[in-house]
């Protein structure tokens, strides 16, 4: 799915929507002070987007005002989402005192449970979690979004894919680092999870794409560092490439599934030092005290989610596994420069 959305006035717009099915004629959804909502097919003829490709037959657009949406220009709260996939679009509340900034929070961790997205999360007018769920062609025109000061991006991305548009966006970038062994622990137990939601015929399409990985994870035995060495050893290329160095990844790599070579670690430190706020998990208080100076927040610190025993349990067991140094050396290197450094700012501060 691709769009384009113009701000005519302050309650009036036009744009365009191609969907993923380009025969199909968008809709827009558009709900009104939570009490009313109103689903309207678009009309407007773009004929150069079917030219583009981009759509069969080029009507796909909208000009949206209080007249072909009644009641839009007289309330005080509306959210305006893409019918068909519930994305998002534009939401107006009147008097509202958003943060005026657009945050790009890269986080590449399995759950991305992190404090800090709940503490920025009613500051901004607009925001999106867990991005690497969206698809390409939408993502990049969600962060090519021009018409909103205040948006919050969260999640996993292949930075080096929307540098481009993250750079004309004027985003302020930010990152927490967190122990690689962790990370390795934590993504291996989700595995496990989703290993057993398989299991269900009804909800086996959720792990369609993970059986590899999935099937590698519900076969180690947890308890044994001698039984994980000989896993490890045998470990197949798929999923050996899902765990590897995310952090990394996320920093150097230009499409999913790309071959890692030690060049990637310097891509990866360039790309950090253009980060405008860097934490890690071992100074939470440094980090939330940073981005809350960065982007002026007030309120009380937000306290940091403790790592779950079972988790740090099994980092510390894998830390023992010779087999497992290759998924993490990359991200041990970054994550220790982070820390030094860190460690001895806050020390002087």
């Amino acid at each position: 799915m691709r769009f384009n959305f113009n701000v005519v006035g302050p309650a009036s717009f036009e744009l365009w929507i191609a969907p993923d099915d380009m025969r199909r004629t968008p809709r827009l959804r558009v709900v009104m002070d939570r009490t009313r909502e109103a689903v309207i097919e678009a009309w407007v003829h773009y004929p150069q987007l079917k030219e583009f490709g981009w759509h069969a037959h080029g009507i796909c657009g909208f000009k949206l005002n209080g007249e072909s949406c009644p009641g839009l220009d007289q309330v005080e709260r509306y959210d305006i989402y893409d019918g068909d996939t519930n994305i998002l679009l534009y939401r107006h509340r009147a008097g509202a005192a958003y943060r005026s900034a657009r945050v790009l929070a890269l986080d590449y961790t399995i759950n991305q449970d992190n404090a800090a997205r709940d503490m920025l999360f009613p500051e901004f007018a607009m925001a999106y979690f867990g991005i690497h769920d969206i698809h390409f062609d939408l993502l990049r025109c969600i962060i090519d979004i021009k018409y909103s000061d205040s948006m919050l991006l969260q999640g996993s991305l292949l930075l080096k894919r929307y540098e481009d548009v993250i750079q004309s966006g004027d985003y302020v970038k930010t990152i927490l680092v967190v122990d690689p062994y962790v990370e390795l622990a934590k993504r291996i137990l989700w595995l496990r999870r989703m290993a057993e939601i398989g299991k269900d015929p009804a909800q086996s399409w959720r792990v369609d794409h993970l059986q590899g990985p999935c099937a590698f994870a519900a076969g180690l035995d947890l308890g044994s560092v001698s039984g994980l060495r000989k896993s490890f050893d045998r470990i197949d290329l798929d999923t050996y490439t899902w765990l590897e160095n995310p952090l990394t990844r996320d920093l150097s790599c230009t499409f999913p599934g790309e071959a890692m070579k030690p060049g990637h670690w310097t891509l990866a430190i360039e790309a950090l030092s253009r980060f405008h706020v860097i934490g890690h998990q071992h100074f939470w208080g440094a980090y939330t005290a940073m981005l809350a100076d960065v982007l002026k927040l007030e309120g009380p610190a937000v306290p940091e989610r403790r790592v779950p025993e079972p988790v740090l349990e099994l980092a510390e067991t894998l830390s023992r596994v010779k087999a497992t140094v290759g998924l993490v050396e990359m991200d041990i290197n970054l994550s220790d420069k982070v820390y030094t450094i860190i460690e001895s700012q806050w020390d002087k501060a």
